[in-house]
């Protein structure tokens, strides 16, 4: 009787599922060190946004935040991984790979001042590994 009812209930638990927006265990590898009139910034909040943005080279550098297209399907972005510096200011993280765009912005938050960069995208990412190299806030 238990088998019976729990092959009855099985399709149950997966129609409450939610659309999936990652590549399985796919991940992308970041670092890079975050400073500020060259002294590296510690416990600053840096997240990661999946974002619609046509890039043309590898170059990460800080962007304005009007010029950011997000999915135009949600109110507000969705970061897909968050992260704080070390005491030298450097990060590290792996982020999970969207299945809709390759191409992601670093928002850097320090208190109540935030500042963009972009564009991680296949131009400047090898193997899954990215190295942001240091940014200035």
């Amino acid at each position: 009787m238990k088998k019976i009812l729990l092959v009855a209930l099985t399709p149950l638990l997966f129609s409450s599922c939610t659309e999936d927006f990652y590549d399985g265990d796919a991940r992308t590898i970041i670092e890079g060190k975050i400073v500020y009139n060259n002294i590296p910034l510690q416990n600053v909040e840096v997240n990661f946004y999946p974002v619609y943005n046509k890039v043309k080279n590898g170059i990460i550098s800080e962007i304005p935040s009007n010029e950011i297209v997000y999915d135009r399907y949600q109110d507000e972005p969705v970061s897909i991984s968050k992260t704080t510096t070390d005491a030298s200011g450097k990060i590290s993280i792996a982020i999970p790979r969207n299945e809709d765009t390759s191409v992601y912005v670093v928002k850097v938050t320090r208190g109540k001042n935030s500042k963009y960069y972009g564009y991680i995208s296949q131009y400047n990412t090898n193997n899954y590994y990215v190295n942001l190299g240091t940014l200035n806030f």
